[in-house]
């Protein structure tokens, strides 16, 4: 389908485009990406479905670090949802952005449920340790969420974290760097591969990036696959 063309110099065309809800785009990667994002929808709904107990178990409990955990585990969730909502609606390096967040935002959920002393800063020559969660309340630039998988790897043992699953975490955050911060993949993400001088402003479908679309949806996939276990082990650890 030919995209729409819009003359971003006037006003009122500016105006289109905010409210324009990019059908034309969700139109392209439905017909494309069907079986992938039927398949993506129902692992997220499994998420969802288990989301209930973990909300139950920390009204339940009571506390303001239980809170954290429940608050920041739907915080994941409600970034994959809407990551894919902008990954569909043509904006990628918005939608990495925010997967960039909910691969941080798993790591804090962790950090958050420990009630153990955890290190927070190895600057020193001895480690400094507190409660995770209690730093983050008071706003301790040491558990700033861009530091929480590196203080997940560092605390991993105390944790009882696979390094397997550290691994991945920190794979992960790596790619979606390359969507948070100016860089070629960014000017390529805005560039029609195989035509040559077309640029895109706004969101996009470009069949010639249907590989990578499709290496997106199963990112998104395979993190709602290990979410249940997830909230599960939270759930454990906040009764702990």
């Amino acid at each position: 389908m030919e995209p729409p063309k819009i003359d971003l110099i006037y006003p009122d065309q500016v105006i289109k485009e905010l409210f324009e809800d990019d059908r034309w785009v969700k139109n392209e990667f439905a017909n494309h990406l069907a079986t992938d994002l039927t398949e993506l929808s129902e692992s997220l709904a499994m998420c969802f479905k288990v989301l209930p107990q973990l909300n139950t178990a920390a009204e339940k409990i009571g506390t303001q670090q239980a809170a954290l955990v429940a608050g920041f585990a739907f915080g994941v969730v409600d970034d994959l949802l809407i990551s894919t909502k902008l990954l569909i609606s043509g904006k990628l390096m918005a939608s990495g952005n925010l997967m960039r967040q909910a691969v941080e935002g798993i790591a804090v959920a962790v950090l958050c449920s420990s009630k153990d002393l955890l290190i927070i800063d190895q600057e020193k020559s001895t480690p400094t340790t507190a409660r995770y969660w209690e730093k983050l309340v008071a706003g301790d630039r040491r558990v700033h969420g861009h530091r929480a998988v590196a203080l997940l790897a560092l605390n991993q043992i105390s944790l009882g974290i696979s390094a397997d699953a550290v691994k991945r975490l920190q794979q992960a955050r790596s790619h979606y760097n390359l969507f948070s911060h100016p860089g070629t993949f960014g000017l390529a993400s805005r560039v029609a591969l195989g035509q040559e001088g077309q640029v895109y402003a706004g969101g996009h479908f470009d069949i010639e990036k249907l590989a990578g679309y499709r290496i997106e949806v199963g990112e998104r996939i395979g993190l709602c696959r290990v979410l249940p276990n997830l909230i599960e082990n939270l759930i454990k650890r906040m009764r702990a």
